[in-house]
């Protein structure tokens, strides 16, 4: 039986991508940066350990789950790095590049590394799969869900011990495509065990109250809005504090554990308060469709469009030129991506893994 789409649920997801094309946007100062980048990505990590728990993943088989999500996640991995790989080759024709560019591009498919923002699908692959993995594998022992949130976060202490092992070994591994290649290899499923507090933090916030994120149960509006919003201001002093944050490279700042602290009261803050609204259809349209935008908006040109778009016009505006610049590189980007979107579901369904839905008679 398949269950409801939780509007709020796809209302994060919205407000998570549009933090990210804000991130890499450069209009915002550079804290702000710092703040968002350790929000946005780490709440879809977050919100993927919650729908396991709503989706009640774990009572499935691996292979079922396996396939499910290598469908949902994999595939789109693969054929958004084919476009940036076709893409490169034609650099390459046009004389802008030359083919190592191409070889990175395919190093990073085949490792399942990811070129620029695709890194996040074969993360959150396989941070689902070992999360769901070791659930599994302690079903029927006694505090079974402390047992999988602690294992969970062994494996991701001893990820920071290797990574830290690795980076003084860096040179060894550049001096040849294929040792490179092993090293991203490794890195990739470190990046998905360093998620993996992430997808339980999500989970164990179900299980533990999934009367109310299921949608019966409910909080008094103001209080909860209020709750929401404190959660959220709490983590930014937090994430500043931490400093500079990169999923991609594996950089966590000064102190990682606030790191994931900062990450958690946020998503805590913004789950909250989204509950506690009613559909709102910009957000939902932007969650549903945050694949799209996460894979596209970067590496499709848009923010190169709007960046140089934003900078031809920007001298003719003497007052709050910094707002408008905000507002026209952000909202030519999401312009750029309805476009993209209509298109992406109408005609190319299988760069997302999903079929063609035929035409009513």
């Amino acid at each position: 039986m398949t269950k409801k789409r939780l509007d709020y649920m796809d209302m994060v997801k919205g407000i998570g991508i549009f933090g990210i094309v804000v991130m890499h946007s450069t209009t915002v100062p550079l804290k702000a940066i710092w703040w968002i980048s350790s929000v946005a990505p780490p709440l879809f990590f977050l919100m993927s350990g919650m729908m396991i728990g709503y989706t009640k993943e774990p009572e499935k088989s691996m292979k079922e789950i396996l396939i499910r999500k290598g469908r949902s996640l994999l595939t789109p991995f693969l054929c958004f790095s084919l476009c940036y790989i076709l893409r490169d080759i034609l650099r390459v024709v046009m004389g802008i590049s030359d083919m190592e560019e191409v070889w990175l591009g395919l190093n990073d498919m085949l490792t399942f590394w990811g070129s620029s923002v695709l890194w996040f699908l074969p993360a959150l692959f396989l941070a689902e799969s070992i999360f769901i993995g070791l659930r599994k594998a302690v079903t029927g022992r006694r505090y079974a869900l402390v047992w999988t949130v602690l294992l969970c976060l062994m494996l991701t202490v001893l990820s920071f011990l290797v990574n830290g092992m690795l980076k003084p070994l860096e040179g060894f591994f550049l001096s040849e495509r294929l040792l490179y290649a092993l090293l991203c290899v490794i890195r990739t499923f470190l990046r998905a065990v360093y998620a993996l507090p992430f997808v339980g933090a999500g989970y164990l916030l179900f299980e533990c109250f999934p009367e109310f994120w299921a949608g019966g149960k409910k909080l008094p509006l103001l209080g909860q809005l209020a709750g929401g919003g404190l959660l959220f201001l709490l983590g930014i002093p937090i994430s500043v504090a931490n400093g500079y944050f990169d999923f991609r490279s594996l950089s966590f700042g000064e102190i990682p554990v606030l790191f994931y602290l900062s990450a958690m009261l946020s998503f805590g803050g913004i789950l909250l308060i989204c509950k506690s609204l009613p559909p709102v259809k910009p957000l939902l349209f932007l969650g549903k469709n945050s694949l799209i935008i996460m894979a596209t908006h970067i590496d499709f040109y848009f923010l190169y469009i709007s960046l140089n778009l934003a900078n031809r016009v920007n001298g003719f505006i003497p007052m709050g030129n910094r707002i408008f610049f905000f507002v026209n590189v952000v909202g030519v980007i999401l312009i750029l991506e309805t476009a993209c979107i209509m298109v992406i579901n109408r005609f190319f369904p299988a760069l997302l893994g999903r079929r063609r839905k035929k035409e009513k008679g």
